[in-house]
């Protein structure tokens, strides 16, 4: 599909400088704070921001705020997606200016998961139960793959880790910052920078406005089970044919069970969100005794 001629032109525009283009090729890599993209370039401040304004402007690039941290990346969809795209097809990765980038780039992943450690103190599962989940997760989902696939949960860098490869595009949210550093630097410097992460949690996806045909809600940090507004919430943001895998705490979600009921209870609170539980199953990981659900929209249901 061709281009609108002036969004055309005003992108090939805020492409076509040096700096510029050597930004683009860096956001091919993943996400980067202002400051770590000024060190890169080794640029003062206030040109790398010009430079980043002007890219934003075009549709090339997308801004969002982490806390007291502002991070860039490449466009994910639209015209300005589409032609840095296909500018970048054209870069020369093996341009000394360009290979230099990506080693001061690789530096800073670097730096990122040394500073994310072993997270000391954050209740997680072990990495290995976290892939095992997310493989599980791929099979009931089918595993052919979709365009646009969105996480919501404790443990992105683990899971993404095994569903990325499976979307074209993937944002995954967490309420932990530590957790949103680490799955970064794990999956950036691991050639899935299509993932996108972000701190927050159910709400700062679905406020972000986009759909997606897959929707994974990994049981909530705070220990509550995920509520039928919850799951209304993520229902809103599927494509029509798109699906819902919902895993739940067994124990956590039978404390709130009338009669003890885990299965009834979660079955209702998918009918409640406006889903059709298509499978329902206990599953045990480790020490984890956990129930995933798939669930699809209602026939007549209103999808994002």
């Amino acid at each position: 599909m061709g281009q609108n001629h002036a969004q055309l032109v005003r992108g090939l525009r805020a492409a076509a400088d040096p700096s510029r283009l050597r930004l683009l090729g860096l956001l091919a890599l993943g996400e980067f704070a202002v400051t770590e993209l000024t060190g890169i370039l080794g640029q003062s401040q206030p040109r790398m921001s010009r430079h980043l304004r002007l890219m934003t402007e075009a549709g090339l690039l997308e801004r969002f705020r982490e806390l007291h941290w502002v991070y860039y990346r490449l466009a994910a969809e639209g015209e300005g997606a589409q032609l840095a795209r296909m500018i970048l097809e054209r870069l020369d990765r093996s341009d000394p200016v360009i290979a230099l980038d990506r080693e001061r780039a690789a530096a800073v992943l670097a730096g990122r998961a040394a500073a994310a450690g072993d997270g000391a103190g954050v209740a997680r599962a072990p990495a290995d139960e976290d892939a095992d989940l997310a493989r599980l997760v791929v099979a009931e989902l089918g595993a052919n793959g979709c365009d646009a696939l969105l996480y919501v949960g404790r443990a992105p860098a683990q899971m993404l880790q095994v569903l990325g490869p499976f979307a074209r595009r993937v944002l995954g949210v967490s309420d932990s910052r530590l957790e949103v550093q680490r799955a970064r630097a794990s999956l950036h410097g691991g050639g899935l920078a299509h993932c996108v992460l972000q701190q927050g949690d159910l709400q700062t996806a679905t406020s972000a406005g986009a759909s997606y045909d897959a929707v994974i809600l990994d049981r909530p940090s705070g220990g509550d089970p995920w509520s039928a507004q919850d799951i209304g919430s993520a229902a809103r943001m599927l494509r029509p044919g798109g699906r819902l895998a919902l895993v739940e705490d067994y124990e956590a979600l039978a404390g709130r069970a009338p009669g003890g009921n885990p299965l009834g209870l979660l079955r209702d609170r998918l009918e409640l969100g406006g889903l059709r539980c298509v499978r329902l199953r206990p599953v045990d990981m480790g020490a984890s005794h956990l129930l995933v659900a798939v669930a699809a929209l209602e026939p007549g249901a209103a999808s994002h």
